[in-house]
This record gives C-alpha cells, sequence and structure tokens, in this order.
C-alpha cells in the first residue's frame, strides 16, 4: 500500500455554470446535475429521474463538458457544502460549477472505493470557514489516502456494499409498515380531508385540551435542572417517528411550576418553525413533558383515540398547514389551530383502527432499532476500513 495524493490518481475539476431560462433544458438529452439535485439523486440514484435535461444543440452552444458515469460529485461552495452529500454519477452528465467534480482512474483507484474513502472522511472537513463554506480544488487535490491494490479495493467494497444494503432494505421495511398503516387508515376512514364517508366534522378544540407551551424566565437559572422534566422543542419532533425523541434542555421542579405540560397520549404540533416544510409536524407523548411555545400540544379527551389522533393529523398536515398565517416566517396560532374542523369517527372504530396501528408501531420500533444497530455496523466497517487501508 502506499500514500498518494488525490490528484495523482483522479482528475479534480468543477463544473460549468448552469444553462439560464426554461428554454435551455428540454424533455430529453444529457441530465445536467444541480447543487439542488443532490438529494434526489442519493434517493433515487438515478440522474434520469432526478434532474432536468439539455439537448445537444444548446449543450454545444454553451460548450458544457459531459462527465462519464463513476465520476463523483458534492458541492464544493455555499451553504450545501456544509451537508456532505457525495453521489456518484450512473450516467454522463453536465455538473454545475457549484459542484466539486472527482473523476477516477479506473486503472489505480475504484470509484465506488474512492465514494466509501470519502464517506469516512467527508470533504466537509476541508471547510476553513463556517461563516462563509467553500471547498477550494488545491484542497481536493491535495487529499491524501492509503492504495491498496485493486483486488484489496474490490473486498472492501464488497464488504460495505453488504453492509449498506442490509441497513438500507431495514430502512425500506419502515417505510412500507407506514405505508401499509396509511392504507389501513384510508380503508377505513377514507381521506380524512375529502371526507368522501361523510362523517361528522368538528373544530379541533373538541378533540381534547389545547395547550401552547411557554419559556419559563431564563433570567433565573433555579428554573432550569439537568433532570427532572424534559422541556421538548420543535426538533424533537421527527418526521415519521410516532413518539418525541429526548430532549436535551430539563426544566427543576421549580421551573415546572411556571409551565405547561401533558401527560402520555398527548399530540404535539410543531406550530412555529424555520420553514413551512417544518409546520404541522406531529408526534405523540409516552411520558410527562414540558414544551416551549412553538408547539401546540392536544391532550385528548375521552372520546379520542390518541393513536388515531396521530394518524389524523399526519395524513392531514397539508390542510392542516393552510391554517397557518401567511408572509415569510409561517406561524400556527393556537386560535386557527382551534378552529380546524376534521373527521370525528365513532370512537370504537376509532380504538378498532388503534390496535392495528399499535401494534404495527410495536413491530416498528423493533425496526428502528435493528436500523440503528445496522447503522452503528455500518459505520464501524467504515471507519475500520479506511483506518487499515
Amino acid at each position: 500500500m502506499k500514500t498518494v495524493l488525490l490528484d495523482e490518481i483522479a482528475t479534480v475539476s468543477a463544473g460549468q455554470g448552469a444553462p439560464q431560462g426554461d428554454d435551455s433544458y428540454s424533455n430529453e438529452g444529457t441530465p445536467f446535475i444541480k447543487a439542488g439535485n443532490l438529494d434526489d439523486l442519493i434517493k433515487t440514484n438515478d440522474e434520469y429521474i432526478s434532474c432536468r435535461f439539455v439537448g445537444d444543440e444548446i449543450a454545444q452552444k454553451l460548450k458544457l463538458k459531459k462527465w462519464p458515469s463513476n465520476t463523483i460529485v458534492f458541492a464544493k461552495s455555499g451553504m450545501s457544502a456544509k451537508k456532505g452529500r457525495i453521489y456518484c454519477l450512473n450516467n454522463e452528465s453536465y455538473i454545475v460549477n457549484h459542484l466539486a467534480i472527482i473523476s477516477p482512474n479506473p486503472a489505480l483507484i475504484n470509484p465506488s472505493f474512492l465514494k466509501y474513502y470519502l464517506y469516512a472522511n467527508p470533504p466537509t472537513s476541508l471547510i476553513k470557514d463556517d461563516a462563509y463554506p467553500s471547498i477550494s480544488l488545491k484542497d481536493i487535490k491535495n487529499i491524501k489516502l492509503t492504495l491498496p491494490s485493486l483486488e484489496q479495493q474490490q473486498n472492501i467494497i464488497e464488504t460495505l456494499d453488504q453492509a449498506d444494503s442490509l441497513r438500507k432494505k431495514r430502512k425500506e421495511s419502515i417505510s412500507k409498515l407506514d405505508d401499509y398503516l396509511k392504507s389501513v387508515f384510508l380503508e377505513m376512514f377514507g381521506d380524512p380531508v375529502h371526507n368522501p364517508r361523510q362523517w361528522v366534522k368538528t373544530p379541533l378544540a373538541n378533540f381534547g385540551q389545547m395547550i401552547t407551551g411557554n419559556t419559563p424566565p431564563r433570567i433565573n437559572d433555579e428554573n432550569y435542572s439537568p433532570k427532572h422534566i424534559e422541556w421538548v422543542k420543535t426538533n424533537n419532533i421527527k418526521n415519521g417517528e410516532l413518539y418525541i425523541t429526548e430532549a436535551t434542555e430539563f426544566l427543576s421542579e421549580k421551573g415546572l411550576n411556571s409551565a405547561r405540560y401533558v401527560m402520555p397520549g398527548a399530540l404535539l404540533v410543531a406550530c412555529i418553525a424555520g420553514s413551512a416544510n417544518s409546520i404541522g409536524r406531529v408526534a405523540m407523548t409516552d411520558r410527562k413533558v414540558s414544551f416551549n411555545q412553538q408547539i401546540n400540544a392536544i391532550q385528548p379527551g375521552s372520546n379520542v383515540s390518541p393513536m388515531f389522533l396521530y394518524w389524523l393529523m399526519k395524513l392531514s398536515r397539508k390542510y392542516i398547514l393552510s391554517h397557518a398565517t401567511s408572509g415569510m416566517k409561517k406561524i400556527l396560532t393556537k386560535g386557527a389551530m382551534q378552529k380546524i374542523t376534521m373527521i370525528a369517527p365513532p370512537v370504537e372504530l376509532q380504538n378498532e383502527f388503534s390496535e392495528i396501528a399499535t401494534k404495527a408501531e410495536n413491530i416498528k420500533q423493533e425496526m428502528l432499532t435493528q436500523a440503528h444497530e445496522l447503522d452503528i455496523q455500518y459505520q464501524s466497517l467504515l471507519q475500520n476500513a479506511f483506518n487499515c487501508s
């Protein structure tokens, strides 16, 4: 094994300016990859699904360079550079100038080996100013890596591919379980917004007690303590997770006296957040917690199943968001939320759904634990592979 600079085993470059105007793109041609495409590309692994196309005529006019499959790209400037998204092309593509381009020499390094190396040693470490993130091509070219033989590289790739495949399959299974519960809900109740079953609709205020959280005065340090009761924020309400995650801040017994809290079975809804996409996220409580003013909570009444209400809110998120204030910062006030009308099927039917959902959620929690363990195993293999290689 020998230590080499990346520039010695790959072509390191940057892309080109993107074509301007809709008429520069077409329904066919070669994909043009922009920094904003990276999230979708990592999910779909297909440039023809996630990107717009540029035809030959426009490409020739703009002198665009076509990069081959197995070229690796990542953002080198702007806030996108901090996200650490790395993608390996499956099809030849044009690439925007905000992306760094690494085209490996296959006679010296397997592209998949280099991809995994960059996963283990993220280029984000090359950012020098967090306020104005950028990664210079010079620093990318000077990345040092220990290079095993192509045969050894292939062995490492096969091990990591297998570990990565296992964790992806587990996550796909979790997603399918969510799809199953969604289909059960729709089969039993129909679309909750369009209400084809003609269920009685009632304001959310009638589903239970609605409470807006607050912040005990920070000027008094005695309101906060390392451990007494969790003080939940919107980042503890995660998409796809039934229960709130553990808070990082806690209130003292004194702080709780001036705080607002809910008991297990309550629904916490993000009502003030940094972006409209964050409004309307919902999670249940499985313990007594306090929470801040960016959250509205519903403590369901005796005629409402908490699990039913969770899925009702989850599947009605766009409808709920439509009741938020307009403007730069979306806010869903307690008053507006209380007036939102939602379907209210008989509680017996809600409970029937809840039994099905609870069993499925128990399975999901086991699968989430397994997914977490597979993630740890994958990361361990990734680090060990490149610590040893």
